[in-house]
């Protein structure tokens, strides 16, 4: 059983990586990915958009650990979600990371040439 804990609790992580990669296209679009250039406005909404993230990754994990009956918590729980988490971040994410600015850029140089 404590196996199938573990890789629902990676899932979980991964789905967390989901919803990170939908709040950072939200904060590319919003921000932009220059983060020397934000203003205490840009700051305002980062903060959001982690508090946001955090919220919606407890509320998943305790949907999750009520739908399959986990009981308690355990260590092995928590390090399934940060390793589901971290291999989504260290792959898909790297991908997605990489299209918003090819795309964020080619906006910006189009603007400009428009100018």
């Amino acid at each position: 059983m404590s196996v199938f804990i573990f890789i629902t609790c990676a899932t979980c992580g991964v789905l967390s990586g989901i919803v990170y990669d939908v709040l950072y296209i939200a904060r590319c679009l919003v921000c932009g990915v220059h983060p020397h250039a934000y203003t205490a406005k840009d700051r305002v909404f980062l903060i959001a958009c982690d508090i946001l993230y955090c919220a919606a990754f407890a509320a998943g994990y305790v949907f999750t650990s009520v739908m399959f009956d986990f009981g308690g918590l355990r260590l092995y729980m928590l390090l399934g979600c940060l390793l589901g988490a971290v291999l989504y971040l260290k792959s898909f994410h790297v991908f997605v990371a990489f299209f918003v600015k090819k795309v964020y850029n080619g906006i910006t140089l189009k603007k400009g040439r428009k100018k």
